[in-house]
């Protein structure tokens, strides 16, 4: 049993907030303050492309395999934001490593 007593009650304060005002002169100012979301972290991921295969080409898979994607070398390729796409990219070389260079920025939020 749950005792209601004052020192298991949560604090609660009130704030008051000054009034907003919007400036329709200023784009920023309609804008939430996107600073505070600086540290905020998503997943980004690349998708090179995709392939269909039946269960038993899948089962026939061994090291050295070479499964044919839907994207031709030289085509663009999708950048992801949390599973959703946002952008289009071509693969660079960095060194070592591999990188991309964004081409095109969806319009769609």
């Amino acid at each position: 049993m749950t005792s209601n007593t004052a020192s298991s009650r949560p604090l609660v304060m009130r704030v008051d907030l000054p009034d907003q005002q919007s400036n329709q002169d200023d784009p920023d100012a309609v804008r939430p303050r996107l600073s505070l979301f600086d540290e905020v972290r998503v997943t980004v991921d690349i998708r090179l492309g995709s392939a269909e295969l039946s269960i038993k080409d899948l089962m026939a898979l061994q090291a050295g395999s070479v499964v044919e994607l839907d994207r031709g070398i030289g085509e663009a390729i999708d950048v992801l934001l949390n599973d959703k796409a946002v952008a289009r990219a071509e693969i660079v070389a960095l060194g070592e490593q591999f990188g991309i260079r964004i081409t095109e920025i969806s319009a769609s939020p």
